[in-house]
């Protein structure tokens, strides 16, 4: 694909608790590359990132209420935070992030390696995934994804099928293929451009089997034992109903993409709609919850 010729770098000087946010946020803006360069004079990290100017127009106005809403939810001053926007020609800032992506080793088992990582400095584990995160959030290295592959380390094995909501990448989704081969890999997502990276990715790691889409939830025919949705607070209280649907009677569900003070809101949302929280696993500022169907006395006898 031919790159534009202009290019939008957004510059945000920040205190360093708010990293990981702004970075997933970054993401779901649809940046091209996100990375973190040398602190300011005032002590402040800094993280970049490269936008296509065409494909995002109203980023500037949208830049000030994210910063607004990361400061809020970590209680910080928004007059920490800074931000600037120039447009650039030329820039390849995807490259320029992937000098920050190195291999992470999640467990015994499995480990993450960009597909451009030397073939003689591998990870050791059982399963090597080869990701090539593209434009898609999903190289293993956000603590919201790496809380999601330890635990489908758990747990995908015991599953005969498994649904990743908000495939990405596809990292979850080849995860779970991967851990166990012998069951059914649905992974879905809206976007399309994320779609065709994710088929790219499986096809690197010799996944045949495993099905991308980009159907909407209900229209899915079927139901899953396991469900992985590593998305963010808003689209997962919006898709309870329907992420409850397409689990099956004994399902249980990963959910991510949660601050730690957004946890109990989710598992509360989730509650409505029968589930309960079975274990919660945190990492840095994020969480990330295992939740079962709450079982009826008469289900129980």
């Amino acid at each position: 694909m031919e790159r534009p010729s202009n290019w939008l770098k957004v510059s945000i000087h920040h205190p360093p608790d708010a990293a990981e946010a702004l970075s997933a946020l970054l993401f779901e803006e649809e940046a091209s590359g996100v990375w973190e360069d040398l602190p300011d004079r005032l002590g402040r990290m800094v993280t970049r990132a490269g936008f296509d100017v065409s494909a995002r127009p109203g980023l500037e106005k949208r830049l000030p209420e994210m910063i607004a809403a990361v400061a809020d939810s970590f209680g910080l001053p928004v007059s920490e935070f800074e931000h600037s926007l120039e447009v650039e020609v030329n820039h390849d800032w995807a490259e320029k992030w992937k000098e920050g992506l190195k291999p992470i080793s999640v467990s015994p088992g499995l480990a993450i390696a960009p597909t451009w990582w030397p073939e003689d400095d591998q990870p050791e584990a059982e399963v090597v995934l080869k990701v090539d995160p593209g434009l898609a959030f999903g190289s293993g290295h956000h603590a919201t994804t790496f809380l999601c592959l330890t635990l489908l380390s758990e747990m995908a094995g015991a599953a005969a099928s498994i649904l990743d909501v908000g495939a990405g990448s596809g990292i979850l989704s080849m995860a779970a293929a991967a851990i166990n081969p012998g069951a059914r890999v649905v992974g879905v997502d809206n976007d399309l451009d994320t779609i065709a990276v994710a088929e790219e990715n499986a096809a690197l790691n010799n996944l045949p089997g495993l099905e991308f889409s980009g159907k909407d939830l209900s229209e899915l025919g079927e139901s899953f034992d396991l469900i992985v949705a590593n998305i963010t607070l808003n689209p997962l209280v919006g898709l309870a109903p329907l992420i409850s649907a397409r689990a099956g009677d004994n399902g249980r569900l990963i959910l991510s993409g949660l601050l730690q003070t957004q946890a109990e809101e989710a598992a509360a949302e989730y509650g409505k709609h029968g589930w309960q929280l079975q274990s919660r696993l945190d990492r840095d500022e994020w969480s990330a919850l295992v939740l079962a169907r709450v079982q009826t006395a008469e289900a129980e006898e």
